[in-house]
């Protein structure tokens, strides 16, 4: 019979503990409400675009004006961003779930960009129906656990700048949500 000796067993005590702690912040972080986005981008070439939904979107600056996301690295469209050095922020809007289901499934990649709802500027592909755009280059990254965060010097924005109210679709308790005022 194996014993495992005390620092063994402690390391495996903390192990649990770090498991146990990812499941409870998991589950805290279920009740923050986030914007749900579109990431977008294509090769250098232009011939292969590639997408994802992302929440992991926050503005880092705005001097100079700038986002960041973090992407897993076991996507494939993080390695598409880090070849690209560009990308594009699609601000969803509540009557665009479907784009949701068709960027999350994998089997689906190919039919991800067939909508007439796409447009191309600043070589990446633009949802143009979403409640803003937010066209980034690459400027800094950090790689951190699973993911990598890239920091994107924002060059254009497409929306945005209306009166009209936007719907803007979030995501809460592993569902969708409207953002929006209190009344």
């Amino acid at each position: 019979m194996d014993e495992n000796t005390p620092a063994q067993a402690n390391e495996m005590d903390t192990m649990r503990d770090d498991r146990d702690l990812a499941g409870r912040l998991r589950s805290a972080l279920r009740r923050l409400p986030g914007p749900v986005s579109l990431i977008t981008t294509c090769d250098p070439q232009g011939d292969h675009p590639a997408g994802m939904v992302a929440s992991a979107v926050i503005p880092a600056s705005m001097e100079p004006p700038s986002m960041l996301v973090a992407i897993n690295r076991m996507s494939t469209t993080h390695g598409a961003v880090s070849r690209a050095g560009r990308f594009c922020i699609n601000l969803l809007g509540t009557s665009q779930t479907g784009f949701v289901g068709l960027f999350s499934d994998s089997t689906l990649r190919e039919e991800r960009f067939r909508s007439d709802e796409w447009g191309f500027a600043e070589g990446v592909p633009y949802l143009t129906s979403a409640c803003s755009n937010l066209f980034c280059r690459v400027d800094e990254t950090l790689v951190f656990g699973t993911h990598e965060m890239f920091v994107g010097t924002v060059e254009r924005v497409i929306g945005g700048d209306t009166q009209e109210p936007a719907e803007p679709l979030g995501w809460l308790e592993g569902d969708f949500a409207k953002l929006g005022r209190l009344d």
